[in-house]
């Protein structure tokens, strides 16, 4: 009796243990005065125009060690499935069932943000609305102006706004909305003039990263989001097998809370994470390096200068060689995987053909490097220098 209690309590604790392990976590480091949460802020399910129950996004983000989601079903009438399979009829509809369904599945394992989806043609194209209360009211706030494609977008996003809603102008670059070139319009101009444009989707899983979309949110102050816009099951899209993950938004926030990733989005403390690379501002993104990369050692021998790093993220990290360090000799190009070391050795340039050692006098050295993954502007990775000391 003893041993199957025993039997039981090891099966009951394995058990636990397996429901505690996330296998295919993205891991990104917290920086200094904020927690670094993960998010997925456009995600379909059946309840528009995709094939994945409401539970089962919430299971697939907790595949992923996400901190929290959106649903952002598209809410317009003819997007509807539940309306054009006769499942609730137009008077009856709730836009915020899907929603309600990923919360309750979520319970504390996850955060669920409360959105929607406002599809238009373009321009100004689609927007979603984040933290709202009625999708219903926005709806019907579009749909007041159904046969202008602006005013119905203005609407809706009026009365997301009157909603306290977070405003988001979703893949300013996806190919049937930009067939040649990314463009705000005049309409878009307006929109963000009138305060109902708050943050850009710069990568969409779907059209990739948008260079365009990240220098607007640049010059405008706007939050920067990177999402998957998923409607497919998510292994159908991300090939976990070989260590992919799909698009995340960072949110730098003060408290893991739907309080603490508004206060943040609000405040415009956000990046994105996508394919490898990261995409932001210059005060998120060079102290995000500095949490993913760690400087473990640094040493400064007769001949020669020994860094070592260590990548304590998900995050790959690629270093090419800095300006000013022409005097020496080191690895041009270097990839250092996530959750793995590399050792530089930085040398004097050879005369001779022969190794010299450093001078004796030289009692500090800056050794230079360009991460050219992390991207505070299109086309401007983070540039930064290891000082050696004797």
């Amino acid at each position: 009796m003893k041993r199957f209690l025993l039997t039981i309590i090891a099966a009951v604790g394995a058990m636990s243990a397996y429901a505690q392990f996330t296998p295919n976590k993205i891991v990104v480091p917290d920086i200094e005065g904020y927690q670094t949460l993960t998010g997925d802020f456009h995600i379909h399910t059946v309840f528009s125009d995709a094939s994945v129950w409401p539970a089962t996004r919430v299971q697939e983000a907790i595949w992923e060690g996400l901190d929290v989601i959106a649903i952002t079903e598209h809410i317009d009438t003819r997007h509807q499935k539940m309306v054009n399979n006769g499942t609730f009829v137009k008077e009856k509809c709730d836009r915020d069932y899907s929603y309600k369904l990923a919360k309750k599945a979520a319970g504390k394992n996850i955060l669920v943000v409360h959105g929607g989806e406002i599809t238009r043609g373009m321009p100004p194209g689609h927007f979603n609305c984040l933290f709202v209360k009625d999708n219903d009211d926005i709806c019907a706030a579009a749909e007041k102006n159904d046969h202008d494609h602006v005013l119905a977008m203005e609407g809706g996003l009026r009365e997301a706004r009157n909603q306290g809603a977070f405003l988001m102008w979703n893949h300013p670059n996806w190919c049937k909305q930009a067939p040649n070139e990314t463009v705000m319009w005049k309409e878009h101009k307006k929109i963000l003039k009138e305060g109902l444009m708050d943050a850009i989707e710069i990568y969409n899983m779907a059209c990739g990263y948008d260079p365009e979309g990240h220098a607007w949110a640049l010059e405008h102050n706007l939050a920067m989001l990177g999402n998957s816009d998923c409607h497919a099951p998510f292994f159908m899209e991300v090939d976990y097998l070989h260590g992919a993950h799909r698009p995340v938004t960072l949110v730098f926030a003060t408290e893991k809370s739907l309080k603490g990733v508004r206060e943040a989005l609000d405040a415009r403390r956000s990046a994105v994470f996508a394919e490898g690379n990261v995409y932001g501002r210059e005060q998120e993104v060079r102290p995000l390096l500095h949490a993913c990369l760690k400087v473990k050692s640094v040493k400064f021998r007769e001949k020669d200068i020994v860094i070592e790093f260590e990548n304590v993220s998900s995050i790959p990290v690629t270093l090419t060689k800095g300006k000013g360090s022409e005097d020496t000799w080191y690895a041009r190009y270097a990839v250092i995987p996530p959750f793995s070391t590399y050792s530089y050795k930085v040398r004097p340039l050879l005369i001779d053909n022969k190794q010299p050692a450093f001078d004796k006098n030289l009692k500090e050295y800056e050794v230079n490097f360009v991460a050219e993954n992390f991207y505070v502007a299109p086309n401007k990775p983070v540039e930064f220098s290891v000082k050696a000391t004797r």
